[in-house]
């Protein structure tokens, strides 16, 4: 009998966060993004996107990405859909850590989900780690 063998590749990973804001206005999350060379390439940039889940709140959700002197921000403009904010692609040196901030613009209970690839300058996914600074 015949031995079948699959071999199944997929260059493209997703890199996925989910968490909350809690009730207070001034309530803000920290994360550290790694990029890095895992065999794979060096780090070219940093492409990221926030989702504002369910409940649909009064509060907008934004996302700041700090690296170098350089800071950018994304909004998602409309509440617990399923679209994301814009995404950014965020420019770095070939070992790069980025700083993620997550905020809101009022009161109110807030969930969301961050989508996150570390790339090369050839557009393939490489190292990525995630670290948790201050979750409020």
């Amino acid at each position: 009998m015949p031995m079948l063998i699959s071999v199944f590749s997929n260059n493209a990973t997703a890199h996925d966060l989910n968490g909350s804001l809690g009730q207070a206005s001034s309530a803000v999350d920290f994360y550290q993004i790694h990029c890095f060379d895992d065999g794979s390439g060096a780090n070219g940039y940093l492409e990221i996107e926030l989702r504002d889940e369910a409940p649909s709140a009064a509060p907008l959700m934004s996302m700041q990405i700090s690296v170098g002197e350089r800071v950018y921000n994304t909004t998602d403009a409309k509440d617990a859909d399923a679209a994301y904010s814009p995404s950014l692609q965020v420019t770095g040196n070939a070992d790069e850590y980025y700083l993620i901030t997550i905020d809101k613009t009022a009161a109110g209970k807030e969930n969301y989900a961050v989508s996150y690839h570390c790339m090369t300058a050839q557009n393939f996914h490489t190292g990525t780690e995630i670290f948790p600074i201050a979750d409020q």
